[in-house]
């Protein structure tokens, strides 16, 4: 069986080739960062979407109001 090489590119020069290598190398490092940022910014719309949803359930088109709870500090500053 003859020794061929795992892949070929005609007329590029061994200098030609590694720097062909280099950028192909340079550019999946690039998209494997863009994948798992898109990962991130996923997961993170999913959360967000999930507290819109609760948000959703208690707000009516009439009467615009969010939850609220009394502030326990704030007695204090009137005694």
């Amino acid at each position: 069986m003859q020794n061929e090489p795992y892949f070929y590119n005609p007329g590029m020069t061994p200098e030609q080739l590694e720097d062909w290598l280099n950028q192909q190398k340079l550019h999946l490092s690039h998209y494997n960062r863009l994948v798992s940022e898109r990962a991130a910014l996923i997961k993170r719309l999913t959360e967000v979407d999930t507290v819109l949803e609760r948000y959703a359930t208690s707000l009516k088109p009439e009467k615009l109001s969010f939850p609220w709870e009394p502030n326990p500090h704030q007695g204090d500053a009137q005694k």
